[in-house]
């Protein structure tokens, strides 16, 4: 029995698929790179799309107070970055105005093999966030994400609201 400590990785929303999610990102804008900051940015719009008036249908269950998740999600995202770099998938570019990452050339080949719903979807998101927010500059980004953070995962504020004891 091998009793070594094991780190288990858990697939959902941790290191492993937050790669994915930015290498799908990053793909999509190649060959532009883009800071962690608008990938954190991107990444929470790509599976909470429906959280942008006019988006498309979500990726992932609408939860409350879900707009904390960008100040979680950063380290995570690092980290799956990270993974993706050690196989040459995302290269990170040292530019004038910081630590950019972009995606190489083997990231097409890769993502082509992955032919599930979700990774398929993950694409498609990822081609609206693109379209929706590359014109964006940072400041433009930050202040749309400021406008809207309060309305994230607020919903639920009413329906605690409405909720009773009496469930008859």
């Amino acid at each position: 029995m091998n009793t070594e400590a094991r780190t288990i990785l858990s697939p959902f929303n941790g290191p492993v698929e937050s790669g994915l999610r930015a290498a799908v990102l990053l793909y999509t804008l190649f060959p532009e790179p883009a800071s962690l900051q608008r990938l954190v940015i991107f990444d929470y719009l790509l599976i909470h799309s429906d959280d942008v008036p006019d988006g498309p249908p979500g990726l992932h269950p609408k939860t409350p107070y879900r707009s904390g998740e960008l100040l979680v999600r950063r380290d995570t995202l690092r980290r799956g970055m990270l993974l993706y770099m050690s196989r040459g998938l995302i290269d990170d570019l040292y530019r004038d105005s910081g630590l950019a990452f972009a995606a190489t050339e083997r990231t097409g080949s890769f993502l082509d093999a992955l032919t599930t719903e979700y990774v398929l979807a993950l694409r498609s998101r990822s081609e609206w966030v693109v379209d929706r927010f590359v014109s964006f500059d940072d400041r433009d980004l930050d202040g749309f994400v400021k406008q809207h953070l309060g309305e994230w995962g607020a919903e639920f504020e009413m329906d605690s609201v409405l909720w009773t004891e009496d469930t008859r």
